[in-house]
């Protein structure tokens, strides 16, 4: 077989006559891939998921909570997604065979680590691993503390779609900065020659440098 991976996405835009006249963008996102149980179905407006269906609990989730008073989810959203799924399927298995089984456009994932609060020495916070620009599903990613594998306290999303169709990802570890850890995010993926790793360590300002400040200031 000459395609590894297949993904099929299926679009809904809701404005307008030419991009150059679009105000807003909404889209549908259903996405599978060949020989693979990795499949979502999600509802974007502008860039941001309103909600996404969830397959194992076959349930419709609202990630953030802004969306989530304001939008309302259609009751039917579960059914219809899951039909969504399984055409997506459908038609990946009928164009791959159509087409010759062409081989799959690649392209390899980047990524940057960041603290989603200020950091202070000792008070809980949250890493995030964002990885973009990737195509197709799915990636990896792992994570380390001062070289040990960590897994607790590990959450994912599910893919994102940019516009250009390719892909994006986040990984969370939730953790509590202390002086002299150094943590990493691995990524792996199809599209690159080996794992690509990501290190940070928390800069943090003892007590004693913080009053320097206050009083020199």
């Amino acid at each position: 077989m000459g395609a590894r991976v297949l993904v099929c996405v299926l679009l809904g835009t809701l404005c307008s006559l030419s991009l150059a006249q679009v105000k807003h963008w909404n889209r549908r996102l259903a996405l599978c891939v060949s020989n693979s149980t990795v499949a979502e179905v999600e509802v974007e407006l502008d860039r941001d998921e309103l909600f996404y269906f969830d397959l194992e609990t076959k349930q419709s989730v609202q990630r953030l909570p802004e969306f989530a008073e304001k939008w309302f989810v259609n009751p039917g959203f579960p059914a219809f997604a899951q039909q969504e799924v399984g055409t997506c399927r459908h038609n990946v298995a009928m164009d791959a065979k159509g087409e010759g089984y062409p081989l799959e456009e690649i392209d390899p994932p980047v990524s940057r680590v960041y603290p989603e609060d200020d950091v202070e020495a000792g008070v809980p916070n949250t890493l995030i691993c964002f990885v973009t620009d990737f195509h197709p599903a799915p990636v990896k990613v792992s994570w380390t503390r001062n070289t040990e594998p960590v897994t607790e306290g590990v959450t994912e999303t599910q893919y994102y779609s940019n516009r250009d169709y390719t892909l994006r990802f986040f990984s969370y570890l939730s953790f509590t900065p202390q002086a002299g850890d150094v943590y990493s995010c691995t990524v792996e993926h199809i599209g690159l020659r080996e794992p690509l790793t990501r290190l940070w360590e928390p800069e943090l300002q003892m007590d004693s440098e913080a009053r320097e400040t206050a009083v020199c200031a």
